[in-house]
């Protein structure tokens, strides 16, 4: 027996199978569903209205609930309400695209000259260029028109060129354009490029539509091992091709002159979006099947832009440090200075880099999926009615909410913002107790708002008359500890790094924080919960979407791509796991530092 499921407000409708979970049923409808726990059950995000034949309707989670007769699903949430960092450092390049324009003189065929076009042309080419005809490559399709080009533009038509292979013979002034996009575990970003100015003519994202099967990688891989790569593939392919397509709208061009795509990602959404198994980053020794930057060919990965556009995949440094840390650098310029840097980019997976041009080393550590949102109770991403800041004072919370609706829930930096209060008051100790006190009128005040919910002690931060779902919004000490965990694999992380260069931490000249969770998020509490070392926190500086310009660097510079192999070569690899002290230097980071420091 056969079920109807109509998804509301865009009237998608799906059959599937009686007993199936209505989380199937989005998958198979192609619509993205917030289940970070890949599923199984266990973080309770996937909650949906399900309205029955009868009328009634019913929050139900998706994961839990099968599906026993026709149903409608009534979606509020949309991608364009989450805040998604499409920003980045803004930097200008130099110009010199991997794909060129040369405007050659294509003589015409003679009775007696048994030259072939193709012949014809590439000698063309070559005076131009200075390349040899012989090194010249075409597909037949670039240049099928060559004859009729030729009439139209009296013999002198525009020749597109990727190193030596000709992409296409145009009509004089023909447009040229290339994407670049930034794949990441939750989001996935693309900037539309004119190639020939630089111009960046259109941006587009969404939420990446694989957070369906699991918010981080280890869960995905997980998936894909179970169920075979190519739904995770596919999911990825089809979201770049909606911002493709997006993007294009936006500028008024079309896709078939867009004839260039670079890809940048952390190494597990690298593989998954070549369909490549992750098989390797799950078991020890974590090393990736592919750490090489790749120059392919756009269609054959279903990506629908001129049939004949080159895919440029940039290098990895290892298991768990990707080709989004590679382009970070590169727009950072950290391998081009003598400044002791350290690069931190926490997203739903954390990476950090230091050094400089003589010498840098990386490190991953499963920090993000907490600053994400994924692991607290009402936590979320940067959406709509995400608390992002929050302040303490005079006994009083305050808060503000994007978007400026009322609050329900709290995303990564509204989290980081409330915990370092707390531990400023003293209502969260040292080692992350929540704790009543009366060593001042605003603390003891502010204690009021520790209650026992649930069989849980908890912070409210909103009262239910005041939220936007009718319940409490609070801080449980689930929460506090989850944060512990993500922030002392953190500073372990940096100190571990540092001790490996042989430098103290005060010799750090510049913390640059990239991301989309370290752009919103406030120094200060940073300092304030040691998430970052406080000695650093006048060096630090948010640099946004550093992986997003990277990818364009690529596009806009060939010298970036050759670049970027260098970076991934030259940088070394920490894994944290295996070092002897790692356990150790761990779990002193997990506190918080005392009441006044």
């Amino acid at each position: 027996m056969e079920h109807r499921v109509l998804f509301l407000p865009d009237n998608i409708e799906v059959r599937v199978a009686d007993g199936t979970m209505i989380i199937h049923a989005f998958h198979k409808a192609g619509i993205p569903i917030d289940a970070p726990c890949g599923g199984n059950g266990t973080c309770g995000k996937c909650m949906v209205n399900v309205i029955k034949k009868n009328g009634t309707a019913e929050l139900k989670q998706a994961c839990k609930t099968p599906i026993t007769e026709d149903i409608t699903i009534e979606i509020s949430g949309k991608v364009a309400e989450h805040r998604i960092l499409n920003d980045g450092l803004g930097g200008r390049y130099k110009l010199a695209p991997m794909i060129r324009r040369v405007n050659v003189f294509a003589e015409k065929a003679k009775l007696g000259d048994r030259r072939s076009g193709w012949e014809r042309l590439a000698e063309a080419v070559s005076s131009v260029t200075g390349i040899s005809a012989a090194e010249l490559t075409a597909h037949p399709v670039a240049v099928s028109s060559l004859c009729k080009i030729s009439d139209l533009c009296g013999q002198r038509p525009d020749v597109f060129l990727f190193g030596n292979e000709v992409l296409a013979v145009c009509p004089q002034g023909s447009p040229m354009y290339a994407i670049a996009f930034d794949i990441g575990t939750t989001t996935v970003v693309g900037y539309l490029l004119d190639i020939e100015s630089g111009k960046q003519l259109a941006v587009s994202s969404m939420l990446n539509p694989q957070s369906s099967y699991g918010a981080d990688v280890v869960m995905r891989a997980k998936f894909a091992l179970e169920n075979g790569v190519v739904t995770l593939a596919n999911a990825v392919r089809d979201a770049l091709n909606a911002i493709i397509a997006d993007t294009a709208k936006q500028a008024g061009i079309s896709t078939g002159d867009i004839y260039l795509i670079s890809v940048v990602g952390n190494t597990c959404m690298h593989h998954l979006f070549l369909g490549v198994s992750p098989e390797s980053l799950v078991f020890a020794p974590y090393n990736p099947v592919i750490r090489h930057g790749l120059v392919l060919n756009a269609a054959d990965f279903g990506i629908r832009i001129n049939s004949l556009a080159k895919l440029v995949i940039l290098p990895n440094i290892a298991g768990f440090v990707g080709a989004d840390t590679v382009a970070a650098i590169l727009s950072s310029g950290m391998d081009r200075t003598d400044k002791l840097t350290l690069l931190i980019d926490i997203g739903t997976n954390g990476e950090i880099v230091l050094g400089n041009r003589n010498e840098m080393i990386a490190c991953s550590t499963a920090a993000g999926p907490a600053f994400e949102g994924a692991l607290i109770e009402f936590g979320m991403r940067g959406a709509a009615g995400a608390i992002d800041h929050v302040s303490l004072t005079g006994g009083k919370i305050q808060y503000s909410v994007i978007g400026g609706q009322k609050p329900v829930g709290i995303c990564g930096s509204g989290l980081i913002d409330a915990i370092a209060q707390l531990v400023m008051m003293g209502l969260i100790d040292e080692t992350g107790k929540l704790q009543a006190s009366d060593d001042t009128t605003e603390a003891s005040v502010l204690s009021g708002y520790i209650r026992r919910i649930n069989g849980k002690d908890a912070f409210v931060l909103v009262e239910a008359a005041d939220s936007g779902t009718g319940s409490q919004i609070y801080i449980t000490q689930k929460d506090i500890r989850e944060v512990q965990l993500a922030k002392g694999a953190i500073f372990a992380g940096i100190t571990l790094l540092a001790e490996q260069l042989g430098i103290s931490i005060s010799e750090i000249e510049q913390v640059l924080v990239a991301g989309a969770f370290g752009n919103y998020m406030s120094p200060d509490s940073a300092c304030r919960i040691s998430l970052i070392p406080a000695i650093l926190r006048e060096k630090i500086i948010p640099i946004g979407n550093a992986a997003g310009e990277g990818a364009k660097q690529v596009v806009l510079n060939a010298d970036e791509y050759q670049r970027a192999v260098t970076v991934s070569k030259t940088c070394g690899y920490l894994e944290l796991a295996a070092h002897p002290k790692f356990q150790d230097i761990f779990v002193d980071s997990l506190s918080f530092p005392e009441q006044g420091q």
